[in-house]
């Protein structure tokens, strides 16, 4: 679909090293063919029960409309322009996409990172922007702060501090959502200088831009296939689809949608007496500790670590009661 970096250009960057190797051993590693290995160690990093969470870019028809005008009693800007578009990229030397959420819900974050500076750009509904800038003017409470105009993605929007190095931008409404920019870790000029370099695109383009790491819309079902080699699901369980591009991201939702049934499904069987079904659910969750994209997220992350957890007390015979929020079981 794309042109993407080399292997040594990936290799050089500071903070997706992590994210490549993952890909790389999801994409080659047969979980069938992994040797069994023994697991006494219990988790090295404490519990720190993260869900996935995701939000999702939509665009619609856009609507003419007058310039707007940086008063408050204005109705939120809305871009009149041709077609609306669903992402934003940004063209800047050194900058590199390092997340990117799941889209769902009329709304969307990418994250760039350069050193130790980040930029995350949301894509938020239309109907929340008034809250957000009422927020925002807010921000050195009592006092009212009604932001700098600034231009972004082409359009009038505000400026507003967190502090000398850490600073946000609310800007126009494009179709059903609005852009929020916000940026750590520069001075005011070098933020002001990179939201020039922020444009509107669609979907083929920004995906055009992603490093190689990334798992695109049509390398999502051989990837995900790839890391469900040799898996069993619980029985009625839906074969895991998603839309995360972020490896990492992507291991949590699919090893969510088959570590939550199997749960349910040994709670089921405990409460009906079923000693086979209940030791299948035990069996099923015991083998995660060698699923190879868990042991490949293990570094970058604590989600493996909560599901070992997890599954250590189902073949105690007991379900943790917060297990849902832990996992982000639906």
């Amino acid at each position: 679909m794309s042109t993407r970096l080399t292997d040594q250009a990936v290799s050089e960057l500071p903070l997706a090293a992590a994210r490549a190797e993952l890909l790389e051993e999801i994409m080659s590693t047969a979980l069938a063919d992994r040797p069994d290995a023994q697991h006494d160690e219990g988790p090295r990093r404490g519990r720190r029960w993260v869900a996935t969470i995701a939000a999702a870019a939509a665009a619609a028809a856009l609507v003419a409309v007058p310039s707007w005008l940086l008063s408050r009693d204005d109705p939120a800007p809305v871009f009149a322009g041709a077609p609306a578009h669903d992402w934003v990229v940004l063209d800047a030397p050194g900058w590199d996409v390092t997340y990117i959420s799941d889209p769902l819900e009329g709304g969307s974050e990418v994250e760039w990172t350069n050193g130790e500076a980040t930029l995350n750009v949301h894509l938020y509904p239309a109907d929340l922007r008034d809250s957000y800038v009422e927020d925002r003017e807010r921000i050195d409470y009592p006092r009212v702060d009604r932001g700098a105009p600034v231009e972004l993605l082409g359009q009038p929007a505000r400026m507003w501090h967190y502090s000398a190095r850490d600073h946000t931008t609310i800007g126009a409404v494009d179709g059903t959502v609005y852009p929020e920019v916000r940026a750590e870790g520069m001075d005011e000029a070098a933020y002001v200088a990179l939201l020039a370099r922020l444009a509107w695109t669609d979907e083929a383009e920004f995906e055009f831009t992603l490093p190689e790491q990334f798992v695109t819309a049509g390398e999502a079902d051989a990837t995900i296939a790839a890391m469900l080699r040799g898996i069993r699901l619980a029985p009625g369980a839906d074969v895991p689809s998603s839309g995360e591009n972020d490896p990492y991201q992507l291991g949590a939702d699919v090893a969510r949608q088959v570590v939550c049934p199997w749960i349910v499904e040994f709670a089921r069987a405990r409460e009906a007496g079923d000693q086979r079904a209940t030791v299948a659910a035990q069996k099923a969750l015991a083998a995660t500790r060698d699923w190879a994209f868990l042991n490949a997220m293990n570094d970058e992350g604590d989600y493996p670590e909560v599901v070992w957890e997890i599954s250590a007390d189902v073949n105690a015979g007991r379900v943790p009661p917060e297990y849902r929020e832990g996992l982000g079981c639906e």
